[in-house]
């Protein structure tokens, strides 16, 4: 079962102590990447402290899941084929929704002064643009923002098909119309460059597979009372 091995990676019980005993494994705490991924890790906590999942989970868990997913299976600090730092990439896992959701606390040129170029331009692949640049058009907005896909570097599908794949696992709120979104976005934007890059492709089919089957019976589960 694709799913199994990650689901038991993200089923323990997470907080400040393992997530750093993670990074511990490949950066001494004395040292700066350690010390920036620190950083990060509380820039993260701070800018979503009042903010909450659908399913009343707080926000910053998500973000922290996309990261632990990054380490420990897709094996960042394994991988020969990065154009940046491991832990940089880390770093931008962990920030990858600030400059969208944040815009106040979080602009991109903050990312840049704060850490440095190489993780603010994975932001700005990351972070769609404010609805507002496209007469408010959501299309527009989104059009915009996948064809950016085409120039995207390795490190923007390590964390935006992380981030969806975790999105995918934790989508099942009562929100049917939510749901159906997501899963035709995710078969046709996210699994086609999933395919194309060999990023997590079993994974994201396997959170689709027999979805009318599996909505019709969390939908029963949701009328109960």
């Amino acid at each position: 079962m694709p799913l199994h091995k990650i689901q038991k990676i993200l089923s323990h019980a997470e907080n400040d102590k393992t997530f750093f005993a993670r990074v511990q494994k490949y950066h001494s705490t004395f040292s700066p990447e350690y010390r920036m991924i620190e950083r990060a890790y509380d820039n993260a906590l701070y800018a979503f402290s009042e903010m909450y999942r659908d399913a009343g989970q707080p926000y910053f868990t998500h973000v922290r899941a996309v990261a632990i997913i990054l380490m420990d299976y897709l094996h960042i600090y394994e991988r020969t084929d990065l154009t940046i730092p491991p832990h940089e990439l880390v770093i931008a896992a962990l920030l990858h929704d600030n400059p969208e959701d944040r815009p106040d606390m979080w602009p991109l040129s903050r990312v840049a002064r704060d850490y440095n170029d190489r993780v603010a331009l994975l932001l700005d692949y990351v972070s769609k643009r404010p609805r507002s640049d496209f007469g408010n058009d959501e299309e527009k907005q989104l059009a915009f923002y996948h064809r950016r896909f085409m120039t995207a570097p390795l490190e923007f599908f390590l964390i935006k098909l992380a981030d969806r794949l975790h999105n995918q696992l934790t989508l099942w709120t009562c929100d049917e119309q939510k749901i159906r979104r997501k899963v035709q976005e995710t078969q046709e934007i996210y699994l086609p460059w999933a395919r194309k890059k060999g990023i997590l492709v079993h994974e994201l089919e396997a959170t689709i597979e027999g979805f009318e089957e599996r909505i019709a019976k969390h939908l029963q589960t949701c009328k109960i009372p």
